[in-house]
C-alpha cells in the first residue's frame, strides 16, 4: 500500500484556531479542577471535559462547514477496506507480540478513576472520538499542510504520546503513528476513530481479564 501524497483540502484557519484554543482552555480548566477532587469525582470531571470538547467541535464543524473536509462523511468502500487492513495487521501483530513477549504487556494498566460503565464508555467511545478530532483532525492536518506526510505523522504521534504519558516513547507513540497513517490512506476520520476505539477496547479487556499482568 503506497501513501497518497495528494494534499487534503485546506481547513479554514479560524476552525483550526478555535478548535485548538477551546481544547487548550478546557484541558487547562480540567487539570485545575482535578487537583481538588479524587476517586469517582475524577472520572466525572474528565467525562465533562470530553463532552465539552466534543460539543465545541460539533459547533465549530457546523459553523465552518468542514464535515466532509475532515473526513467525517459516510465512509466510502475504500475507507472501509483500509480500516479492515489496518485492523487485521494490528490484531495479528499484537497477538504475535503477546505470544512472544507477554512481559511487555505487564505495564498496561488503567487509572484508578476509570471504572464502571461510565469509565468504559469514556475510554472506548468518547475519548477516541475527541482525541482523533484533536490529534488527527486538527494537529496532523495543520502539520500535514506544511511538512508533508512522514514528519507530520511522527510529530503528531509524539504529541499524542506526550499528552498521555508525559514521555515520548510509549505505546501511544505507535498508536499515534498507526492512526495518522490510517487517516492519511483512507481520508476518513472514522477509520482512525474506529481503530482507536478497538485499541482502547483491547486494553480494557486485557486489564479486566488479568491478561496484562
Amino acid at each position: 500500500m503506497m501513501l497518497k501524497h495528494r494534499p487534503f483540502p485546506l481547513l479554514p484557519y479560524r476552525f483550526l484556531l478555535w478548535g485548538l484554543v477551546s481544547y487548550i482552555v478546557i484541558e487547562t480548566l480540567g487539570v485545575l479542577v482535578l487537583q481538588y477532587v479524587d476517586g469517582f469525582q475524577e472520572q466525572t470531571v474528565i467525562v465533562l471535559m470530553r463532552l465539552l470538547e466534543l460539543v465545541a467541535f460539533i459547533i465549530f464543524i457546523r459553523q465552518f462547514n468542514v464535515l466532509s473536509n475532515l473526513g467525517l462523511q459516510m465512509p466510502k468502500q475504500y475507507a472501509l477496506l483500509v480500516f479492515l487492513k489496518f485492523a487485521a495487521v494490528c490484531s495479528l501483530g499484537a497477538a504475535l507480540l503477546y505470544a512472544l513477549q507477554p512481559v511487555w504487556f505487564v505495564y498496561i494498566a488503567l487509572p484508578a478513576w476509570l471504572h464502571g460503565i461510565t469509565g468504559l464508555l469514556l475510554m472506548v467511545v468518547l475519548a477516541p472520538i475527541v482525541e482523533e478530532l484533536i490529534f488527527r483532525g486538527l494537529l496532523y492536518r495543520m502539520l500535514r499542510e506544511r511538512w508533508g506526510v512522514w514528519l507530520s505523522v511522527t510529530v503528531s504521534a509524539a504529541f499524542f504520546s506526550l499528552i498521555h504519558h508525559g514521555m515520548l516513547l510509549s505505546p501511544q507513540l505507535i498508536g499515534g503513528i498507526i492512526f495518522a497513517l490510517a487517516y492519511e490512506w483512507s481520508r476518513s476520520l472514522w477509520v482512525s476513530i474506529g481503530l482507536h476505539m478497538g485499541a482502547n477496547a483491547a486494553v480494557y479487556v486485557l486489564v479486566v481479564l488479568g491478561l496484562a499482568a
